[in-house]
């Protein structure tokens, strides 16, 4: 079976990402590979190449592991329960539901899509027109964006959230309407994003 080699932008240097072939929709990719970007988790959940569906991803594979998401098309996401980290890259027209991520989020070319999900650090890169329901410990940071809609978080999406939030310590503080646009140095508002 061949894996594809990915590199991206985001961390403090590009590092290649092995993703395994895009059926089946979930798979558990191999840990600490040479070249596994994510080598330090137990695991990682990769979701790829899929269109209008609904993805319902369990807890029991996505807890304290990195999940990536890339290459979907008006799909409904659904991820419950304390995840590690998040990357989502190049969907369109999607819903994403998701638990707790207890360290980043991390999101490029990520257009037309709404998001709900807390987090401690939320990147977002070269997207547009999409809306986020957040709880944010730091601020968001956004760069070469536009059209971004930033709401508090106040549905839970599933059941178990709240013990979810208290599990992770990310509950007591939220900074949903604190973002910095890289983009713009102006004291003035940033006219990239707004909040609703």
């Amino acid at each position: 079976q061949v894996l594809s080699t990915q590199t991206t932008g985001f961390g403090r240097g590009k590092k290649k990402k092995t993703t395994a072939p895009p059926a089946p929709a979930v798979v558990a990719a191999p840990a600490g590979e040479e070249g596994d970007r994510f080598s330090k988790y137990s695991g990682d959940v990769v979701v790829t190449d899929r269109a209008s569906e609904t993805l319902h991803i369990s807890r029991d594979q996505t807890t304290g592991k990195d999940v990536l998401l890339r290459n979907l098309v008006s799909c409904t996401v659904h991820i419950p329960g304390v995840l590690g980290t998040l990357h989502c890259t190049n969907c369109t027209n999607c819903t994403f539901i998701i638990g707790v991520i207890s360290g980043s989020l991390f999101l490029e070319r990520c257009s037309k899509s709404t998001f709900t999900v807390t987090c401690q650090q939320a990147r977002i890169h070269t997207t547009e027109d999409a809306t986020f329901y957040i709880h944010v410990t730091s601020k968001a940071i956004i760069e070469d964006c536009k059209g971004l809609r930033f709401g508090e978080r106040k549905e839970a999406g599933y059941e178990g959230y709240l013990e979810d939030l208290s599990a992770s310590g990310l509950g007591e503080k939220n900074n949903w309407s604190d973002v910095d646009d890289f983009n713009w140095l102006n004291k003035e508002q940033s006219p990239n994003w707004t909040t609703i």
